[in-house]
C-alpha cells in the first residue's frame, strides 16, 4: 500500500485481500473523520470567537452560554474522537494479524536465492548427464555391429553342425554306442567271478 496506490498491492489469497481492503477502508474513514473533525473544530472555534466577540461587545459576562458552548464542544469532540479511537484499535489489531501472516522481503530474497541455487545445481546436473550420453546414432551403429557378430557366430555354428552331420550322422552314433555297450557287457562277464 504505497501511499494509497492501488496498483502496488499484491495479495496471496482472498483473506489477505479482504483484510487489506478493510484496512484501506478504515484508513480512509479515519482520514475522512479527521478532516470532518478539523472542519467541525474550526466551526466551533469560529462560533466561540464570534460568541466571545458578541459577549465582549455587550460587556456582559454570560458564563452560562460559554459553559454550554464549551460543553457542546467537548461532547462533539468526544463523539468524534470515540469512533476514531475504535477504528484505530481495529486498525492496529488488523495490522497485527497481517504482520503475523506476512512474508518479509528478506525471507523472499532468501527463498529466491535458494531457488536460484537449486536451479543452477539442476542445470549443472543436466549438463553433466548430457555430456556423458552417447548419441543414439552411435548406439544404433554399435548394436547393429553386435547383431552382425551374433549372426556370424550363429552361421559358423550352423556350418560346424552341418559338417559334423555330413561326416558322422545319427545312425553312425547309434551303431557306435551299441558297439560300446556290447564291449562293456563282455568285459563285465569276463571280470565276474564264476558261479
Amino acid at each position: 500500500m504505497a501511499n494509497g496506490n492501488d496498483a502496488a498491492r499484491h495479495y496471496q489469497d482472498a483473506i489477505t485481500a479482504q483484510m487489506g481492503e478493510r484496512v484501506t477502508n478504515l484508513g480512509r474513514r479515519v482520514t475522512d473523520i479527521e478532516s470532518e473533525m478539523r472542519s467541525g473544530f474550526r466551526q466551533i472555534e469560529t462560533s466561540i470567537s464570534q460568541l466571545s466577540a458578541t459577549l465582549a461587545e455587550r460587556a456582559k459576562p454570560q458564563w452560562q452560554a460559554i459553559g454550554v458552548a464549551l460543553t457542546f464542544a467537548v461532547v462533539i469532540g468526544g463523539m468524534a474522537y470515540w469512533p476514531i479511537r475504535e477504528a484505530t484499535g481495529d486498525l492496529k489489531a488488523s495490522m497485527g494479524r497481517i504482520e503475523e501472516r506476512m512474508i518479509t522481503r528478506q525471507e523472499m530474497e532468501w527463498r529466491q536465492a535458494r531457488s536460484q541455487e537449486d536451479r543452477l545445481r539442476m542445470e549443472s546436473s543436466i549438463a553433466t548427464i548430457r555430456g556423458e550420453q552417447v548419441p543414439r546414432a552411435e548406439l544404433d551403429r554399435v548394436w547393429s555391429s553386435y547383431d552382425q557378430r551374433f549372426s556370424d557366430h550363429q552361421r559358423q555354428i550352423d556350418e560346424v553342425k552341418q559338417a559334423q552331420n555330413s561326416v558322422y550322422g545319427a545312425r553312425d552314433v547309434l551303431i557306435d554306442m551299441r558297439e560300446r555297450l556290447d564291449r562293456l557287457e563282455q568285459q563285465r562277464r569276463a571280470l565276474a567271478p564264476p558261479p
